[in-house]
């Protein structure tokens, strides 16, 4: 309503006073198929979808769109294999997804989404605003001069940050350079120590974190931070 370029598209499994579902749609697994339909998403997050039109866009254009929904719905009603609905995801990690369905891999997702709290957890690191410990420019000036370091999720409680943190969506950041990540069971490392496990337990469907880096081997979930 406020900006008409910019489309968002709800999944099923959270209402708009944040209660939950007994099912549920993830969007990321919407986003991966919209993908093979050759349709960009711009952002997601656990339960929407958002995609940017243009000024000059045409009924043939959304169109499209509203094509690939459709098929969408269709193949989750038929509980269709999950290699033919996401065969790219199934050859790349055959040993987690082969022989699954669409609605069961929705069904796993989202029971995942539910005991993990992703968005009360998101919800509250936005609430509780991290301590100020250094200013920004110091942190820029360390990191060009490599007075910084990468630090894993798990080892990151109470390191003063380096970069921006942002979750995306709603791409507002959770950390600024020169705030404290906080203790353990602070909101921050909890969302991200959260995140993190489920993109572990979900490969081929990773979060949209900017600041936050994957170590290639292990898959840890890395920030950068000043050197001690």
């Amino acid at each position: 309503m406020l900006d008409p370029v910019k489309v968002t598209l709800t999944c099923p499994g959270i209402t708009a006073a944040g209660d939950m579902a007994e099912e549920g749609i993830p969007a990321r697994v919407l986003t991966t198929y919209l993908a093979t339909r050759n349709i960009v998403v711009e952002k997601t997050d656990s339960y929407t979808t958002l995609i940017l039109f243009s000024m000059g866009i045409t009924k043939g254009k959304w169109g499209t769109l509203l094509d690939a929904l459709m098929d969408f719905k269709a193949l989750y009603d038929a509980d269709a294999p999950l290699d033919r609905v996401l065969p790219a995801a199934v050859a790349a990690h055959p040993r987690r997804y082969a022989g699954l369905t669409l609605r069961e891999l929705c069904r796993q997702m989202y029971g995942r989404l539910r005991s993990a709290r992703l968005v009360e957890l998101l919800d509250t690191a936005f609430q509780q605003l991290p301590e100020p410990v250094r200013p920004p420019q110091h942190c820029y000036q360390r990191l060009v001069r490599g007075g910084t370091e990468r630090i894993r999720i798990a080892d990151a409680a109470n390191r003063v940050a380096a970069a921006m943190v942002t979750v995306t969506s709603p791409g507002i950041p959770v950390l600024m350079p020169g705030e404290s990540t906080g203790d353990t069971v602070g909101p921050l490392l909890r969302y991200l120590t959260a995140l993190e496990s489920f993109d572990r337990h979900f490969p081929g469907f990773r979060s949209e974190t900017h600041g936050v880096t994957i170590d290639e081997e292990t898959g840890d979930y890395q920030i950068e931070c000043l050197r001690r």
